[in-house]
């Protein structure tokens, strides 16, 4: 239980990296979705969806790649040394290259993507693009080398930075006469750069300045591991974020972009879920990577991956639960699509369901598997959403992300028992999953109109839940109560 441990310490310390930017970050819902019309959100939307599919294709699946090869901490620093310098100045011309590129191309591009009156947009999507990729390297860093304090402090105040500047832009520029109303999102993507510079300054004085080390003959089998992984990530956030493209020119509906907007405005509710699954993956990647030769053992994976499940389930019925209080971060025009919430939040509870379950192909380096159940999952997004955002609008999308990642969990849970058997708790994970599904129902189902009561209510409905999850795993909460007292003296 040491292992998990230290695992739950570290999460908890890189979550700050995530919740906390994520929550401020909920303040820029709150305004834009007040600020701007459906249609500018929208536009907001898609770009930001263009930005996080390019990201991962940027960063050349070297993330993981940086951990395989750099080791472990305390046996050898100078090799580690070698991959970061390695890999942080292929990053840097990379990206430099890619925004020079953009910038001579800009023309076409914006008329493909329909933004010839206002290129400013992607030249400065562009330009975060090329900052965050090569911060990438920085960032992996200062994981290996287990400081997460400076890795959660650089992003909350980049999201600081990225937050003030939005209020500058948004609420005083009008007051002084200063706001642009033609330039109007265009503040918002100023000021997500300006945060992305402050971020990659940060981290690359934390990591000591410019490297010295750079190996062709070091980078090339970084890049053989890393390639399928490329290819894994890039489908696999295709599978996250295409939907957004999909709504824009499929919907049936008279103004896509406003569909677009709303969409977009809902999901950042059910993102929510995301939270724990991107502050698990910050400490578990490394982790299990540095632990591998001697902590091998399916059972911790096992163990990891039914804790994790009871957890994002209790998330997530407890965000269903408080959609009557948490509609009121987003703008009234946007609260017609709070019903695609409940599909959107299933979606993020099977996407961090494969990201425990996948890491057998890592740790038995076969990558490739990981493009085999991304791509397929690609291809069930793509398949559904053609058949039903047409129909269905946002929701046809959103069904089309519950399709794909069930799929890949299928898959990899069937694939991965011929090569590496995790012991997984079947019977509770299921049981768990209907005891979620009976709580939603009779909370969704009480004859209460007064909003305070109903919520006190399913809060006393949630902690039942809980309580019915410890004793499924025989914790008594009296003596772990005491327990947590002994320790706080």
């Amino acid at each position: 239980m040491g292992v998990l441990r230290k695992l739950a310490s570290q999460s908890a310390i890189y979550g700050l990296s995530s919740v906390v930017p994520r929550l401020l970050n909920y303040f820029l819902v709150v305004l834009h979705s007040r600020i701007f019309t459906e249609s500018e959100y929208g536009v907001i939307t898609e770009l930001y969806a263009y930005v996080a599919v390019l990201l991962i294709l940027l960063t050349f699946g070297l993330e993981t790649g940086f951990f395989r090869f750099a080791g472990k901490r305390e046996n050898n620093p100078p090799e580690a040394n070698r991959v970061f310098g390695t890999i942080f100045h292929f990053l840097g011309a990379t990206s430099l290259l890619f925004f020079l590129l953009c910038w001579i191309f800009l023309t076409p591009i914006a008329q493909f993507l329909d933004y010839s009156n206002n290129p400013s947009l992607l030249l400065m999507m562009f330009a975060i693009l090329s900052i965050d990729s090569w911060s990438a390297t920085l960032f992996n860093r200062l994981r290996w080398e287990e400081r997460p304090i400076a890795f959660s402090t650089i992003k909350i105040v980049s999201v600081i930075v990225n937050i003030g500047l939005n209020l500058l832009f948004l609420l005083v520029f009008p007051r002084l006469g200063l706001y642009n109303a033609s330039f109007g999102v265009g503040y918002v993507l100023l000021s997500n750069l300006i945060g992305s510079g402050v971020a990659w300054l940060l981290a690359f004085i934390a990591c000591h300045g410019v490297p010295r080390f750079f190996s062709w003959r070091t980078l090339t089998p970084i890049l053989a591991f890393s390639f399928p992984l490329l290819l894994s990530g890039l489908a696999g956030t295709t599978n996250e974020f295409m939907d957004r493209i999909f709504i824009k020119w499929l919907s049936p509906a008279a103004d896509p972009l406003s569909e677009l907007g709303i969409y977009g405005a809902n999901g950042k509710i059910a993102v929510l879920l995301v939270l724990f699954v991107q502050m698990f993956k910050f400490a578990a990647e490394p982790f299990f990577f540095s632990t591998a030769d001697e902590k091998n053992d399916p059972k911790i994976y096992a163990i990891v991956t039914k804790y994790f499940w009871y957890f994002t389930l209790f998330i997530l019925v407890g965000i269903l639960f408080y959609i009557p209080l948490l509609q009121y971060f987003i703008g009234s025009n946007f609260r017609t699509g709070i019903g695609v919430i409940p599909i959107l939040l299933v979606a993020n509870l099977l996407y961090g369901l494969f990201f425990n379950v996948s890491f057998w192909y890592k740790l038995q380096k076969r990558t490739w598997y990981g493009v085999l159940f991304t791509l397929t999952g690609a291809l069930v997004t793509l398949i559904v959403n053609l058949w039903l955002t047409p129909l269905l609008s946002y929701y046809g999308a959103a069904i089309a992300r519950v399709a794909s990642y069930a799929v890949m969990c299928a898959l990899c849970i069937l694939i991965g028992h011929k090569y590496f058997p995790v012991p997984y708790d079947y019977l509770r994970l299921f049981g768990s999953a209907l005891l979620a599904a009976a709580i939603v129902t009779l909370g969704s189902i009480l004859p209460v109109n007064n909003v305070i009561v109903l919520t006190v209510l399913r809060t006393l409905l949630l902690l039942l839940m809980l309580l019915i999850l410890m004793r499924m795993e025989n914790y008594n909460p009296q003596k772990l109560l005491l327990l947590w007292k002994r320790r706080s003296k």
